[in-house]
């Protein structure tokens, strides 16, 4: 007979070879383990995530249909961003602090690489040592 606490582990096993699985270079994972207060990587690209990590441990702050509003508001975020690069330059990063999360947006050439991360984290530390890592995005 199955114990319930046989069960968590094991659906704890499959819930974490599945989003390696939905990463397939490995790198979202990487930036993933850079510091314990991400929650989140996604790279979006056409408006879509079209792929992601999480952490084990953190628990989803949206359902589906809030998330994809999450994704595709960055991607729009972005878009106004790109209004101002002739003047400004292009958008290297942003960060929008919540209560709950602060939220990283990285600008890619094809797209946007996307975190969250707990909100007493520290932000410029994970940047910089996202920056610093030589991956391809």
């Amino acid at each position: 007979m199955v114990k319930g606490k046989e069960i968590e582990e094991h659906l704890d096993k499959i819930y974490t070879e599945l989003l390696s699985a939905y990463d397939s270079k490995g790198n979202y994972r990487k930036i993933l383990d850079l510091d314990e207060s991400i929650r989140f990587v996604g790279r979006i690209k056409n408006r879509k995530i079209i792929s992601c990590v999480r952490r084990e441990k953190s628990e989803p702050l949206f359902d589906e249909e809030m998330s994809n509003m999450a994704h595709y508001l960055a991607s729009v975020k972005a878009s106004m961003e790109e209004m101002f690069d002739e003047y400004l330059g292009k958008t290297k990063w942003t960060v929008t602090s919540k209560e709950f999360v602060k939220l990283i947006t990285f600008f890619l050439d094809d797209g946007l690489l996307i975190l969250s991360m707990d909100s007493e984290g520290d932000h410029n530390r994970v940047i910089q040592k996202i920056k610093s890592l030589n991956i391809e995005l």
